[in-house]
């Protein structure tokens, strides 16, 4: 992981602790998705997602709602993973896990899905994730015969990249997305920003919790190493078992 004292706006853990101020997030949201939010709420500050890393206590992204129920989902991504299988990108199936956790936290359990709120997920990402150049790639389920033709299901992707140039976002925008490459500060919000990440790099707290998400990664690590080699055991010693039975050794010998 990267030292606490080298952290940007790149890093998702410093990334989400910046949008905990509700001001810089909720002008950022309107910024990229051209809308305007009259009051944002965290209705899940206090919770974590069951899997992974959350299920230690450490949230790496940041949910907030607006005065409309409208949920957003926002998260840092700097690197572009591959499957090791097929070469292909993993963002967008991880798309498919986050929509599906959201879709659970909102629905209540005996609720009808019409109670499902709309939901934006949001992730600003240092690479350009499909190779057309554009600032933002927004994605909504639409029928394949009939293109104009959109599900309605409220269920919205966004895919920001900071290394953009085509189609139109505020000035806003594209200076944020400029300080998220090289942390140049060009305007009075990438200074709040700016100013946030400072702030947030002297706070005692914030280099605890840093540490603490360290910790539990390099614990993962290790638990992983050890399963895999446990299952590395369990390989060998089941093919030298068929090696013995093979050679006519009873089962108790073996």
């Amino acid at each position: 992981m990267t030292k606490f004292e080298d952290l940007t706006i790149q890093n998702n853990f410093l990334f989400q602790q910046v949008m905990r101020n509700p001001r810089i997030c909720k002008r950022l949201i309107e910024e990229l998705l051209n809308i305007k939010i009259a009051e944002l709420s965290y209705p899940y500050a206090e919770k974590t997602i069951q899997t992974g890393v959350d299920s230690r206590g450490i949230r790496l992204d940041i949910i907030v709602a607006d005065e409309n129920r409208t949920h957003y989902n926002l998260e840092m991504q700097v690197k572009n993973n591959k499957s090791a299988e097929t070469g292909e990108p993993l963002l967008p199936k991880r798309t498919r896990y986050y929509q599906a956790s959201l879709d659970m936290d909102l629905l209540g359990k005996g609720q009808n899905f019409d109670k499902l709120n709309d939901t934006y997920i949001i992730f600003i990402c240092a690479f350009d994730l499909f190779d057309e150049g554009r600032y933002i790639y927004t994605f909504k389920s639409q029928c394949q015969e009939s293109p104009d033709l959109e599900m309605g299901n409220g269920a919205t992707v966004v895919f920001v990249n900071s290394l953009g140039s085509k189609g139109n976002i505020s000035p806003m925008a594209k200076n944020f997305l400029a300080y998220v490459n090289n942390q140049t500060v060009s305007d009075g919000f990438t200074e709040e920003v700016d100013a946030a990440v400072t702030a947030l790099k002297r706070d005692s707290e914030t280099r605890r919790q840093y540490m603490l998400l360290e910790m539990a990664l390099h614990d993962e690590r290790m638990e992983g190493r050890r399963e895999g080699r446990s299952e590395e055991r369990t390989a060998r010693n089941r093919d030298i078992a068929l090696d013995m039975l093979k050679d006519k050794y009873t089962l108790a010998q073996i």
